[in-house]
């Protein structure tokens, strides 16, 4: 492997464990094959780690693997929309009020957007606190500084602007090119600690090293990574929860992505056994899993550590009893794949005469029988129908319950069996999505939060019902979400598009946006509270018929969920310019949740 990596160690202000942090990511990104340049003690200055930095982005090739790692104090200064969070150099005690020497996340944004585009193939790794929206028991000695004046901050901002420099990305969630792991929330803290073998370190740092080792020489993707890190650091502080943003599936370092991951983390806690998800994933009692060795991408009995079967269900997680394999270690985060299901499979009616074409026929039943989200409709079918395959003279039609198009008509050949099952399992899983229900107390929802949504234009809200409005593509949307005096909420918004296709809006914060009493969070809006709005696309793959139903889900709940498994493809809502901070949030909690269903109308022609 070639790459680029910037190592950057902060020791101020009581911490004791950076610099050997830094060294030792430094030793293993080195063994590697990165070239490696490291920014740390005195010299870890705000200049020199600019400095640096754009060196790094000079010397990136394109598609060259570029590797970030800051380890010190992270610091926020709030206000009360999102407040500004930033770094803090080794020279930051020097900071007055015209010489401010922290680094802010706007400033960090735009180096990231300067460096994905030189290379997509970007992985950031920030060990401190509040690093969520920037792009350590007795022994815990936390990374974070006391709260920073606003005024000073913005400032600093202010002169920067003046100079001329570029401040955010052009991403309004978040920089879709770059991996991010980050140790904390915006409202948490992280933590150093001495690890087993008297090692002062990073509760994040040890645990990303650990796993960086064990998936040498495997063919793993981010999200694995990312999850086993998480449990790991949960298993040893139950208050920090890292989080991972961005292309999750992407291998590591690399470009390539796997197809779409379904693995659940395996973790113990209280003398249980537990997969990190549940009702909101749409596990239910008696499904069974295969707890597999990290890098496996599948279900394997063969290679199996243990196998798992779902005793209780709660929102975001569920209990299950482990039978192991005969010596078999299973780690926590290892990752459990689907390997039975009790979810009902949607029934789907083949339709024609299909006599002259009996081997694709066969291709088609065949895949009906071992999906694990659609069946063929049988002659007496009682449940309601998903969809019809429709056979025609020299096509193959797949429609929707209301006889809709939802790919282009396909040829009668082998290789359209597999584009069909993949828009009956979209719509499959959508319509599971747009089923789910609010966890038993429908009122739930209007007791926690304020929800505001509808178009944007000329940067100016005008709001909507929440049923049975019509969009046209190339419009822009709003959801506005404000807490009604609950301790702290974490609430995601999934877009479910015409043809099917699942994605999570609050991508920044892929565990949930943390809302506190009182506290408003717009998708949407820039970092400024200009209103930019997400720009509503219609799907290449649907034909451009008529209006077609389109909804967003908005679900919240009291405890931190990743529901990035439940997305199916890139966004149906497309992103915006200008301006972002790095957003990456998460959360920790009990089992309620609520859910709100925005209902509209999408139209495929423009805005007259």
């Amino acid at each position: 492997m070639r790459g680029q990596a910037l190592i950057i160690g902060c020791q101020t202000y009581g911490l004791t464990g950076v610099l050997g942090d830094a060294r030792r990511v430094a030793e293993a990104l080195g063994a590697l094959g990165f070239d490696v340049t490291v920014c740390m003690g005195e010299e870890a200055t705000r200049e020199r780690i600019l400095q640096l930095y754009r060196r790094l982005i000079a010397r990136c090739a394109p598609d060259e693997a570029a590797f970030v790692y800051y380890a010190g104090h992270g610091a926020w200064a709030p206000e009360p929309g999102t407040g500004v969070q930033f770094i803090v150099p080794a020279d930051f005690e020097l900071s007055t009020e015209e010489d401010f020497r922290g680094i802010t996340a706007l400033e960090l944004s735009a180096l990231l957007e300067e460096l994905t585009s030189r290379t997509r193939n970007v992985t950031v790794v920030l060990d401190c606190c509040f690093a969520s929206r920037m792009f350590r028991s007795v022994d815990l000695m936390p990374r974070a500084l006391p709260v920073v004046p606003l005024p000073v901050v913005c400032a600093h901002l202010k002169r920067l602007q003046a100079r001329g420099q570029a401040l955010g990305g052009r991403h309004i969630e978040s920089n879709p090119h770059a991996v991010r792991l980050v140790a904390a929330a915006l409202d948490e803290q992280a933590y150093e600690y001495t690890n087993a073998r008297g090692v002062r370190t990073g509760l994040l740092t040890d645990a990303f090293l650990e796993v960086l080792d064990e998936a040498r020489g495997l063919r793993v993707s981010w999200g694995q990574i990312g999850r086993r890190i998480r449990e790991r650091v949960l298993s040893r502080c139950s208050r920090q929860r890292p989080e991972l943003e961005g292309p999750e599936r992407r291998l590591l370092f690399q470009l390539e992505e796997l197809e779409q991951e379904s693995s659940l983390a395996y973790y113990p806690e209280h003398g249980h056994h537990w997969l990190r998800g549940g009702r909101l994933h749409g596990v239910r009692e008696g499904d069974e899993y295969a707890v597999m060795p990290l890098g496996a991408d599948g279900s394997d009995e063969a290679r199996a550590l243990a196998f798992a079967r779902v005793l209780d269900v709660r929102g975001g997680s569920s209990r299950v009893a482990l039978e192991r394999r005969a010596s078999a270690l299973v780690p926590t985060g290892a990752p459990a794949f689907p390997r039975r299901s009790q979810q009902p499979r949607r029934a789907v009616v083949l339709e024609g005469s299909w006599d002259a074409h009996a081997p694709l026929l066969s291709r088609l039943r065949e895949a009906l029988r071992t999906s694990s989200f659609v069946r063929q409709a049988s002659m007496e079918e009682r449940e309601p129908v998903l969809a019809h395959v429709r056979l025609g003279e020299r096509v193959v039609d797949v429609l929707d319950s209301g006889l809709d198009g939802i790919v282009h008509p396909l040829p009668l050949t082998p290789s359209s069996v597999p584009v069909v099952l993949h828009a009956l399992e979209l719509l499959a899983r959508a319509q599971a999505l747009r089923e789910l229900g609010d966890g038993g107390d429908s009122e739930r929802f209007t007791q926690w939060l304020e929800l505001e949504w509808g178009r944007v234009s000329t940067r100016r809200a005008f709001p909507l019902p929440t049923a049975g409005a019509c969009l046209h593509a190339g419009e822009r949307v709003y959801v506005r979400l404000r807490a009604r005096g609950h301790a702290r909420l974490h609430v995601s918004v999934l877009d479910v598009g015409v043809g099917g296709a699942i994605s999570l809006l609050n991508a920044s914060q892929p565990s949930g946006m943390v809302l506190g009493s009182g506290r408003v969070e717009t998708l949407g809006a820039g970092p400024d509270g200009t209103l930019v709005g997400l720009e509503l696309e219609w799907p290449e793959a649907t034909p451009r018929q008529d209006a077609r139903p389109e909804s967003l889900v908005v679900i919240a709940s009291e405890f931190p969920v990743d529901l990035r498994l439940l997305g199916t493809s890139h966004s149906r809502l497309t992103r915006a310019p200008p301006v972002s901070l790095e957003q990456l949030m998460h959360g920790g909690g009990r089992d309620r949740y609520a859910v709100k269903h925005i209902r509209f109308w999408l139209d495929p022609r423009p805005l007259p």
